[in-house]
């Protein structure tokens, strides 16, 4: 994979993990932003229109025999910024196009809550790499 958070900061209570299931015979890189799947205790890798559940604690192997991992819920990560998008500071971001990126979120999007992953930190454009305030769960 590409673009996993960086320089992740644990805000709250070490981050506030949480548990959730993943696929047994599933890789995937620590810190990946994950999506709620099947189910509210379901997890997967995440792209654009998911709800975001957290992120990767710990890498997972495909060959671990693992289906329980935590993501974290609470911290403050650097994140990529989807391509021809622009993060602004203060502005709601959402998961984007791509796995592992942000995207700047629509009134739509603010409107429903469930699709919005945090608040960008500062302003970064088309691909460059920005502190978000990730914060699974809260109002914003």
């Amino acid at each position: 994979m590409a673009d996993e958070a960086t320089n992740i900061v644990l805000l709250g209570n070490q981050g506030d993990p949480v548990e959730v299931i993943v696929a047994t015979g599933t890789a995937i890189p620590k810190n990946s932003v994950m999506r709620l799947s099947a189910s509210p205790q379901t997890a997967a890798i995440g792209a654009s229109g998911g709800i975001m559940i957290g992120i990767l604690k710990s890498e997972k192997t495909a060959t671990d025999g693992i289906t329980k991992v935590a993501v974290l819920t609470h911290c403050i990560a650097d994140l990529t910024c989807g391509a021809g998008e622009t993060m602004v500071l203060g502005a709601p971001v959402h998961m984007g196009a791509v796995v592992n990126e942000v995207d700047v979120a629509t009134a739509d999007t603010v409107e429903s809550g469930a699709l919005v992953v945090g608040m960008a930190l500062e302003t970064v454009g088309n691909n460059g790499t920005g502190a978000v305030l990730i914060n699974v769960g809260r109002r914003r």
